[in-house]
């Protein structure tokens, strides 16, 4: 068995791995209404709706693949994948092409990508003959969007789930996400003030060949059916994380991260394409 095959079905494995499973739902076409949650409205704002699973990469295939030259410039990026030098990770190009990956959600891509799935979505959504709404638009959240659907109607919970700890009373891990040791995370002050947090390299070695995503649809949804708010890969919006800078917040945490970046406060920044970042839309209902 080759290098690629072994990690494939490690990959599989861990998805199907006892923390992992959990009474997984049947994930509803991505263009039916049944794929998306209402999110009630905050105060002097209207309510919206947010896609109840992470993109996956078979809904994101059928966009790029699907619709000719102008969508195959959004293809996803498989370099992405080297996360460290020397540490014996293969090309994942199978990893958007395969079937069993066909629930995982995409990762390797850009903002910009992102915004063009959400653009080719709206016109496949208003073309159907039979739909809800009359007139949709699909789009990025914006960070407090995100942070208002995450919490579900709690205002100072840390975790979607509500609670302060990843794991419930059964000691079942609650979200995907790195876990380690706190004594094995190392913190430093960077030159604008901000905080990195690191792992000690011989943890490094240690924990991520285990560490890899999960189907969307995986672990248990918040309040509002939202599915792996934190955990499994981060999540793009649209604010800027910091002005005059080119990039943008993710939010959530991934499963290369440990449990401060699933905290629904946190902020990442996100500049170009990662193995471990993905994102949901937003339905926007512009005629009911």
């Amino acid at each position: 068995m080759n290098k690629a095959n072994t990690l494939l079905l490690a990959i599989l494995l861990f998805s199907t791995s006892s923390f992992a499973q959990r009474k997984a739902p049947k994930i509803p076409d991505i263009l039916s209404e049944k794929h998306w949650a209402y999110i009630p409205s905050q105060a002097g704002e209207n309510g919206f709706y947010m896609a109840k699973f992470e993109t996956t990469v078979k809904d994101y295939r059928a966009f790029y693949m699907g619709t000719g030259e102008e969508s195959a410039d959004h293809s996803p990026k498989t370099k992405v994948w080297s996360f460290q030098d020397g540490w014996d990770q293969p090309n994942m190009e199978y990893y958007y092409k395969h079937p069993s990956f066909d629930n995982y959600p995409i990762v390797g891509v850009d903002l910009s990508d992102a915004k063009a799935f959400a653009e080719w979505l709206t016109v496949e959504y208003n073309n159907q003959p039979k739909r809800e709404f009359e007139e949709v638009i699909f789009r990025l959240p914006t960070e407090q969007e995100w942070e208002w659907a995450a919490r579900a109607g709690n205002d100072i919970a840390p975790f979607p789930w509500g609670g302060p700890y990843i794991r419930n009373s059964k000691g079942d891990i609650l979200a995907n996400i790195l876990r380690v040791s706190d004594t094995n995370i190392i913190s430093q002050v960077q030159d604008d003030g901000s905080i990195k947090f690191s792992l000690a390299q011989e943890q490094m070695k240690s924990v991520r060949p285990t560490s890899y995503s999960t189907p969307v649809n995986q672990f248990i949804p918040n309040r509002y059916g939202l599915y792996n708010m934190s955990g499994n890969v981060s999540e793009m919006t649209t604010s800027l994380y910091v002005e005059g800078r080119n990039s943008t917040v993710a939010k959530g945490g991934s499963y290369l991260q440990t449990p401060y970046w699933a905290m629904i406060s946190s902020r990442q920044e996100f500049a170009k394409p990662t193995a471990y970042t993905g994102f949901r839309l937003v339905m926007e209902v512009v005629e009911k």
